[in-house]
C-alpha cells in the first residue's frame, strides 16, 4: 500500500494530492509511535467535562497542531544542518516517553499523590486549548525521527518542487497536514459526541473504562518509546 501511495505522490496534481492525504491519515495509523496520539487525545477529552463536541474538535485541533508544529521545526533543522538532534534527540525521547507514562498512570488514576492528580484536573480544565497545544509539542518531540521518516518523502518532493511548481508544493504539504492532523482531531471530537450522545461525563463507568483503555495503550507505547530509544 505505502509503496503504491509512493509512486501515486509522483504522479498528476490530483492524484499526487489524494495519495499526499492517505499518507497522512497513514502515518498515524500505521506508525506505532504516531499512534499513541490517538489514545492520548481520546483520554485527553474523556477527562473533560462541560464541553461541547465543538469544543473537543478545537481541542484535538490544537494537539494534532503542537505535534505538526515539532515535526515541521525538526524536519527544517534535519533539512538546513543534516542532522536530527544527535544525542539531545536521545535524551528527549527519553524525557518525553516518561512523561507518556506519568500521563498513562494518570489516566488509569494510578498516581501515587491523590493531591496532584486534583492539580492535575484543574490545570487541565482551565485551559484545555493551550494544554492541548502543548501536550502536542511534548509528543512531537518524543516522536523524533519517526515523524520525519513519514513526513520526509512529502518533505522532500515539496521541496524540489516550490521553485517551479509552488501550488503544486503547497497543495502536498496541505494535503498531508490535513490527513495527518484529520485522523486525530475526527477520534478526539468522537469521543466528546459519544460522551454527550450517552450523557457521560468523566465519572461514568463507560468513559473510565474508555479512559483506562487509552491510558494502558498509551503506557504500552511510552514502554515501547523507552525500549526503541534505548536498545
Amino acid at each position: 500500500m505505502l509503496e503504491n501511495l509512493a509512486t501515486a505522490l509522483y504522479g498528476a496534481p490530483v492524484i499526487a494530492a489524494l495519495a499526499a492525504l492517505g499518507w497522512g491519515i497513514l502515518s498515524v495509523l500505521l506508525s506505532p509511535c504516531h499512534l499513541s496520539s490517538l489514545p492520548l487525545i481520546i483520554a485527553y477529552i474523556n477527562r473533560q467535562d462541560g464541553i461541547k463536541p465543538r469544543q473537543a474538535f478545537n481541542i484535538s485541533l490544537a494537539f494534532s497542531l503542537g505535534i505538526l508544529v515539532t515535526m515541521l521545526i525538526m524536519a527544517v533543522i534535519s533539512f538546513t544542518i543534516g542532522i536530527l538532534l544527535g544525542p539531545v534527540e536521545l535524551l528527549l525521547n527519553i524525557f518525553v516517553s516518561l512523561l507518556l507514562l506519568l500521563a498513562g498512570l494518570y489516566f488509569l488514576d494510578l498516581l501515587p499523590i491523590t493531591g496532584g492528580i486534583e492539580l492535575i484536573d484543574k490545570r487541565l480544565h482551565k485551559s484545555p486549548y493551550w494544554n492541548g497545544f502543548y501536550l502536542g509539542i511534548l509528543l512531537g518531540i518524543g516522536l523524533g525521527a519517526c515523524a520525519l521518516a513519514f513526513m520526509a518523502p512529502i518533505l522532500s518532493i515539496s521541496i524540489s518542487n516550490i521553485s517551479v511548481r509552488p501550488v503544486f508544493s503547497i497543495t502536498l504539504m496541505l494535503a498531508f497536514i490535513i490527513g495527518h492532523c484529520g485522523i486525530i482531531v475526527a477520534a478526539g471530537t468522537f469521543m466528546e459526541t459519544l460522551k454527550k450522545y450517552l450523557r457521560w461525563n468523566h465519572t461514568s463507568r463507560g468513559t473510565v473504562y474508555i479512559r483506562r483503555i487509552s491510558g494502558i495503550l498509551i503506557i504500552i507505547a511510552a514502554i515501547y518509546n523507552l525500549i526503541k530509544n534505548i536498545l
